[in-house]
């Protein structure tokens, strides 16, 4: 127990020591850390986007065109196929 009350009381002291930045620099030094942590994130997107797409360009196959007599003309509408149920009815003898 007295480790731990020890251990405390150099808390104490460490924090007495620490000499806390002012308010202006404060703000100055978070605004310098958001900046730059805009700058590389922005950076790395880039390089994401590009390395993306180039591997994407890089990795698809050229699509082969299909001649397909069976595709509906633009503007209809095509013809729904209802089922109708059918009723199977047992006779019990």
């Amino acid at each position: 127990m007295n480790k731990i009350l020890g251990f405390f009381r150099e808390v104490r002291a460490e924090f007495k020591n620490i000499t806390w930045p002012k308010k202006d620099t404060l703000i100055q030094l978070t605004i310098v850390v958001i900046s730059i942590s805009v700058i590389i994130s922005l950076i790395l997107g880039g390089f994401d986007y590009i390395f993306t797409t180039g591997l994407n360009y890089i990795g698809t196959k050229p699509v082969p065109v299909q001649t397909n007599t069976n595709i509906i003309p633009t503007g209809t509408i095509a013809p729904f196929v209802t089922a109708t149920p059918t009723i199977k009815i047992i006779n019990k003898k």
